[in-house]
């Protein structure tokens, strides 16, 4: 076993090694993790506006047989970009808030050594964070 979670009470502990770290659960948290799309949508019209740009430049539009056709691939794939950035600084954020270090640092700390692993971990947190538990304790890998 290289981490535990547990949810209880609208505590979140996480136990490894010979650490144990908990932090509540509460509704500005889960709105702090919803906001996360807006603000990322935010930022990135912003920034597109910085350009002299509009949204409307990042849709390419196609006519065929008398339908116009609308790709917003672009502009979906500049959003998620924005919002994997805007994710991994509040978590980086949140694990020195509740951890004292960062999520690489605490990661390694783990004993995390694979992507599998951080990913699986960081999905593991996500869904503490925001009260969802995956299983009722999380001790894989």
């Amino acid at each position: 076993m290289k981490y535990n979670f547990n949810l209880e009470n609208d505590i979140v502990s996480l136990k490894y090694k010979d650490k144990e770290f908990s932090f509540k659960v509460n509704v500005k948290l889960i709105s702090e993790m919803q906001g996360i799309v807006m603000e990322a949508r935010k930022k990135m019209l912003m920034d597109i506006a910085k350009t002299g740009q509009s949204i409307k430049d990042l849709t390419i539009e196609t006519r065929e047989n008398g339908k116009v056709y609308y790709d917003n691939s672009n502009k979906l794939e500049l959003e998620k970009i924005y919002q994997e950035e805007l994710t991994i600084d509040f978590f980086n954020k949140k694990c020195e808030e509740y951890f004292n270090m960062d999520l690489a640092t605490l990661m390694n700390d783990i004993g995390l050594e694979t992507e599998d692993e951080g990913a699986k971990f960081s999905n593991d947190f996500i869904s503490y964070m925001s009260g969802n538990i995956p299983s009722r304790s999380t001790n894989k890998s």
